[in-house]
């Protein structure tokens, strides 16, 4: 079966190697059929998640920038004792985040190391995918082949006392390679995109591996890995995921810690450093100095939300405005008119849509009307109302809840005089939740699993609802705040003057 269009391009992101310019991009594109602009292909590199974009302006994917790269991990004696190593999250950032790590191949010499299943207690497995977030390790877990039937959401996201986990066979590694317990595996990556790494035995009692000068060497890396991630949270923050913060540090200094006497993550965060830690961020985790709150403002963001109202959206909300909601969005919208049969669809979609918005004018409006009834007619001919009872119901729940925080972002955006005047943890989850949202309804209107991982959705929707309760008292209450502080009596009279300024039309 032949490959589309788009698989092709977002091909090409997971397998070119050397570094490359949005014109080599274009070209790229234009070959495939597309008619691209510059800003087109600008806008494509930047919506991927495997693409990072170099000082020079040029691009290189994840997989150009850790194939080849070295790192390390040394299985736990939990692992040795069963004869099985997980791979879980020790191999990130150096492979892709979203492939589940049973399905990682790994080669010693050129022969392939089989897997094997074992037993794990549950906090164990947790410690093993970490770095993806406590909050998504469960789902991770509950991922690998050997879990199938662990239904997580009959159990709301908890995990049993004992979990089972696909890994390599380190009985295997014994008789061939002669491994023993305490034994480090080195690694690196020879096809990213397959999921393919090579990997080599480092014996611990061989002294040039773990003493002497090779020893010293290593205990050097742990303090880089320290300074560059210390580095890295007051240069960069959180950013937008643990892994991000590890691509970032990896790769701009994959000289220094891609190097045959590495450490591994696992040993520097639960071994070798007192500075950084786990830290939650909203309903997320992040890596942070250690019993420090993550902030939502610092040295990389405050300069633009000191600026002025116009800028102080790109601090936070990535979907600020209506010109800006993703077109799967607007589809969800007509979608749920269809399921709800609403006689008037345009009416519904607009109070929808346009619910507290302070930004729009009769043209942009129109131009909204127009869109929907384009969609429409498109979607109507398709729509099934009987077989769309299941996401139907999903989609219309997540709709209301995107409704609700939407409406809250835009009344922070517009009538909030500075961002920085907000309870910034709650604005921080305020933005989290709005993402979640996003890739939810993206995920309603293109995955093909999605029906059957309805309940899941659902689930995670009365855990997004409550968080959004949380908040929104609070965030609310500032609001006010900021609306009154905008007003002041003149003196002399009896008039009230707005500070009309902080009302201008976008």
């Amino acid at each position: 079966m032949g490959f589309s269009r788009e698989e092709l391009a977002e091909k090409f992101l997971r397998t070119y190697v050397k570094p490359f310019t949005a014109k080599d991009m274009r070209k790229v594109l234009n070959t495939l059929g597309f008619s691209a602009s510059l800003e087109d292909a600008v806008d494509f590199l930047c919506s991927s998640p495997n693409v990072l974009e170099l000082e020079d302006g040029r691009f290189v994917t994840h997989a150009g920038a850790f194939t080849g790269e070295i790192f390390s991990i040394v299985p736990t004696a939990a692992e040795a004792d069963q004869g099985v190593f997980v791979a879980g999250d020790r191999c990130m950032p150096f492979v892709e985040t979203d492939r589940i790590s049973s399905t990682l191949r790994f080669y010693v010499k050129g022969k392939k190391v089989p897997y094997k299943v074992g037993v794990f207690d549950s906090d164990d497995a947790i410690d093993m995918f970490m770095l993806y977030g406590e909050e998504y390790a469960p789902q991770y877990i509950a991922s690998d082949p050997a879990n199938k039937d662990l239904d997580l959401v009959s159990r709301d996201f908890e995990l049993s006392n004992t979990v089972k986990l696909t890994g390599l066979d380190l009985d295997y590694l014994a008789e061939k390679y002669g491994y023993k317990k305490g034994d480090r595996i080195l690694c690196c990556v020879t096809d990213w995109n397959a999921g393919k790494l090579n990997m080599m035995i480092l014996h611990s009692d061989e002294t040039r591996f773990d003493k002497g000068e090779i020893g010293e060497k290593r205990i050097e890396w742990f303090s880089e890995l320290e300074k560059r991630l210390l580095e890295c949270f007051e240069k960069r923050g959180p950013m937008t995921s643990i892994e991000e913060q590890l691509v970032t540090v990896f790769f701009e200094n994959r000289r220094t810690l891609c190097v045959p006497y590495c450490g591994s993550m696992e040993e520097f965060l639960f071994k070798h450093t007192n500075k950084i830690s786990f830290e939650h961020y909203g309903v997320e985790t992040r890596l942070w100095r250690k019993g420090e709150e993550v902030p939502a403002f610092g040295k990389w963001n405050s300069t633009l939300a000191l600026l002025n109202n116009e800028l102080k959206k790109n601090i936070t909300f990535a979907e600020y405005t209506l010109n800006s909601i993703p077109e799967f969005v607007y589809d969800q919208i007509v979608l749920d008119a269809l399921y709800q049969k609403k006689t008037d669809y345009v009416k519904y979609a607009l109070d929808f849509i346009c619910r507290d918005d302070f930004s729009l004018d009769d043209i942009q409006i129109q131009k909204i009307i127009l869109s929907l009834k384009e969609r429409y007619a498109i979607l109507q001919k398709d729509y099934n109302w009987f077989a769309d009872q299941t996401l139907g119901a999903v989609r219309k729940k997540t709709l209301e809840l995107y409704g609700n925080v939407s409406s809250l972002v835009r009344k922070i955006d517009f009538l909030g005089e500075l961002i920085l005047n907000f309870p910034s943890q709650e604005v921080v989850v305020l933005a989290q939740l709005h993402g979640h949202i996003l890739r939810m309804l993206e995920t309603i209107a293109s995955d093909p699993t999605a029906e059957e991982t309805a309940d899941a959705l659902l689930l995670s929707l009365d855990g997004m609802e409550w968080n959004f309760e949380d908040i929104k008292g609070i965030l609310e209450s500032s609001l006010a705040k900021e609306k009154q502080s905008q007003f002041k009596v003149i003196k002399g009279g009896s008039c009230v003057a707005s500070r009309m300024s902080s009302f201008k039309k976008k």
